[in-house]
């Protein structure tokens, strides 16, 4: 799921994108990564604040316990909240990621949302129950 992203047209997103994926081994379901901008930004168990100049982590769950939430080959509920710099992502009520990202130079605050698929081998890939709600500050 692309958000707060840029439509770069043909097709092409590039913003702040929540992964899930089926393959194993799965080093990606529940990351955070910004497309075609600073690569990964959170992984699995990370609070991450951002600046201009770096990224401080800390783990708040090991990887391997917060993936024990994610079903293979079923539906799972994906929750993206983003108020203001403050990015937190949940797969089926576990948190994944914990961001702040204070780099204003590339901090997204607004942007599209895009359903995604990679490019590569054909997949199916489905999406059901989207709801968007806009948050107060």
């Amino acid at each position: 799921m692309q958000y707060r992203s840029k439509d770069m047209g043909d097709h092409v997103v590039a913003g702040y994108q929540a992964d899930i994926v089926a393959g194993e081994p799965d080093k990606y379901s529940g990351i955070l990564y910004e497309e075609k901008g600073r690569g990964i930004l959170a992984e699995r168990g990370e609070a991450v604040v951002i600046t201009a100049n770096e990224k401080a982590k800390e783990k708040f769950a090991d990887s391997s316990d917060v993936a024990k939430a994610i079903k293979k080959n079923d539906w799972n509920e994906y929750t993206i909240i983003a108020r203001g710099n403050h990015l937190v992502q949940e797969i089926n009520g576990v948190k994944t990621v914990d961001v702040t990202d204070n780099d204003e130079s590339k901090a997204a605050k607004e942007g599209i949302l895009a359903l995604q698929i990679h490019v590569g081998p054909p997949m199916t890939v489905q999406f059901k129950d989207i709801r968007l709600k806009v948050l107060g500050k």
